[in-house]
């Protein structure tokens, strides 16, 4: 990262630390794992009368534990694909730091899309035994809410630089490269 305020552009740097990369690695496949056992488990023999006394299926009760491991990825992972995307821009410090904060506001929210549909076979009936049903969309309501609001305010900070990046890298792929003033000659 630069650190001159003058220079506001954004621009790709092949960098990544060994550690982030390692981290972002070992939970994927620490991941993949354990919903490997968690489908090995739906497959043993008389696992579904272990629960019988539950108003949930089994399948419910797999999805919801699926669920609780993807959810706890993502927001383990959060911070590693800020520190991630940081460390492949180069640009103002302030900037790529928006840049990379960006990436894990949307890895938090899409960690709220996931839960709020994983977790709902379990816990809406349970809520709509008390007669709070609302109250479960009420709350992934405001919980997505809050971290879209995160995002927009993060995005709307690098909109330039990026829009900037994204355009000098679709010119160059496209063969171009020419500014507009050249272009209206």
């Amino acid at each position: 990262m630069v650190d001159s305020d003058d220079d506001r552009s954004l621009r790709f740097v092949p960098a990544a630390e060994e550690s982030t990369v390692r981290r972002v690695v070992a939970v994927c496949l620490g991941l993949v794992g354990l919903l490997f056992v968690l489908g090995l488990v739906a497959l043993l023999p008389g696992a579904d009368r272990l629960l019988d006394a539950l108003t949930v299926s089994l399948v419910t009760v797999l999805v919801a534990a699926a669920t609780a491991l993807v959810v706890g990825a993502l927001v383990v992972l959060a911070p590693a694909v800020r520190r991630l995307v940081e460390q492949s821009l180069g640009g103002t410090d302030t900037v790529v730091q928006h840049v990379g904060a960006s990436a894990m506001y949307l890895v938090r929210f899409v960690a709220v899309l996931v839960a709020y549909e994983g977790f709902a076979g379990a816990v809406r009936p349970l809520f709509a035994a008390f007669d709070i049903g609302g109250l479960y969309d009420l709350g992934f309501l405001a919980l997505g809410l809050l971290v879209l609001g995160a995002l927009v305010r993060r995005l709307y900070r690098c909109w330039a630089p990026v829009t900037e990046l994204v355009t000098a890298y679709v010119t160059d792929a496209l063969g171009g490269g020419q500014t507009d003033a050249a272009e209206s000659r």
